[in-house]
């Protein structure tokens, strides 16, 4: 990435804000009364959300409802969040400030930014997430902001040149095959000088979708369009946030189901050919970046 950043680049971040930076997450991070502060919050948001579940969500969605207790989301989100509140305390106050969330699901989360004052077009490219969201959208409140819905058809986002402030991608970005054309896509729809909150998973074992080359691939399509607007801070290797580290790890099998799941794997699998399944599904760490648009 870039090593300009619109501020003076400070050593590190011990007396500022944990997230007031690009890198990879933190264990230690999770430690800061800051970040509980915005935690706490979301969670406030993530039950109230909750709370309607009945009334809008549609038996066939497939992702987690509880996505906030989440290995990496518990830092994704509040770091996504301590960015849209940045950037929205530096706007005048009643300034109308327009942002996406790109691949959004269903989730509590574009509400958590609406009521920081946005108005958020949630954009994805599953049905269903339309169906679901139309439906809550009038029971869960936007506070002084708001939500709306608009289906991804095709390889363009349907939105509008310039049209947005900001974008945010909380782990999606990763799961789109045609990542530098995504790219562009954001570039097209963000006005001039317009940011980019973005987080991504990375693959620690080579059997995910961001391993090192398409990593690199996508850092030097970004490095063509954005620029870092927060500076970027090492995080020591033992402090890295890992998919079986932090207050929500990712679940592993033990004990007789352990026993069976290896029995299947190592003895069954290779007499007929089959490759095995590794014990822990992901291993995984995670990475935020807030950039600027050229």
């Amino acid at each position: 990435m870039p090593q300009n950043p619109s501020r003076e680049t400070p050593i590190g971040y011990v007396d500022g804000h944990p997230f007031d930076r690009c890198g990879l997450a933190a264990i230690s991070d999770l430690e800061h009364p800051e970040w509980r502060e915005i935690f706490s919050g979301l969670e406030q948001v993530q039950r109230e959300f909750l709370s309607h579940e009945a009334a809008f969500r549609s038996p066939e969605y497939a992702w987690p409802r509880d996505p906030l207790h989440n290995w990496s989301r518990c830092w994704e989100y509040p770091y996504v969040q301590r960015q849209l509140a940045r950037f929205r305390s530096s706007a005048p106050a009643d300034a109308r400030l327009k942002a996406a969330d790109l691949g959004s699901g269903v989730t509590f989360f574009p509400f958590a930014a609406a009521r920081l004052g946005y108005d958020v077009v949630c954009v994805d490219t599953d049905p269903i997430c339309r169906t679901d969201l139309s439906r809550a959208i009038p029971l869960v409140g936007a506070g002084r902001g708001s939500v709306e819905f608009r289906l991804i058809e095709g390889s363009r986002l349907p939105l509008a040149d310039g049209e947005l402030d900001l974008v945010f991608c909380v782990s999606v970005l990763e799961h789109i095959p045609d990542l530098a054309g995504t790219v562009r896509e954001i570039v097209r729809v963000l006005r001039p000088g317009g940011t980019l909150v973005l987080t991504l998973d990375l693959d620690l074992r080579g059997d995910q979708e961001i391993g090192v080359a398409p990593y690199k691939r996508l850092l030097r399509e970004l490095d063509r369009h954005f620029t870092l607007g927060l500076p970027e801070i090492c995080t020591h290797p033992a402090d890295i946030l890992k998919t079986q580290d932090g207050p929500y790890p990712w679940p592993v099998r033990t004990g007789f189901e352990k026993y069976q799941f290896l029995l299947k794997q190592n003895v069954i699998k290779p007499i007929f050919g089959r490759k095995p399944k590794p014990l822990v599904p992901f291993y995984l760490s995670v990475k935020g970046f807030t950039l600027l648009r050229r």
